[in-house]
């Protein structure tokens, strides 16, 4: 299990534009190095108005199936794009103010790995 507590959630909307996200650092899960959540307050382009979008950026020849979750919602990550290997997540994971927690103007991104394999390069 990881969790990334972003602060001041709610001037995220007004920081980032569309298609603009907030990066953890890289860190390492499931014996899988290199991973990084990537959180678009207002969403990655063509998220539906008032949607946040949410990715694990895995390295090349990772395979996983995982949970990712922004405050209360919790949704299984999908392969996000053919062209872009190893993006993880939904471009309408959720909508922003649904998972932001306004008593500490915080956001808890979560990543929960069941399985995972990474293939070797040579």
């Amino acid at each position: 299990h990881v969790e990334w507590c972003v602060e001041r959630a709610s001037t995220l909307q007004k920081g980032f534009a569309q298609g603009d996200p907030i990066c953890s650092k890289p860190f390492n899960a499931a014996g899988i190095e290199g991973l990084q959540l990537l959180f678009y307050p207002s969403g990655y382009s063509g998220a539906k108005e008032g949607y946040s979008s949410l990715f694990l950026l895995c390295p090349p020849g990772t395979t996983l199936h995982c949970w990712l979750g922004a405050g209360k919602q919790r949704k299984d990550a999908r392969v996000a794009f053919n062209e872009t290997e190893g993006l993880f997540g939904r471009t309408n994971f959720c909508k922003f103010n649904e998972c932001v927690d306004a008593a500490s103007d915080t956001i808890s991104l979560t990543l929960d790995v069941e399985e995972a394999h990474a293939s070797l390069s040579e």
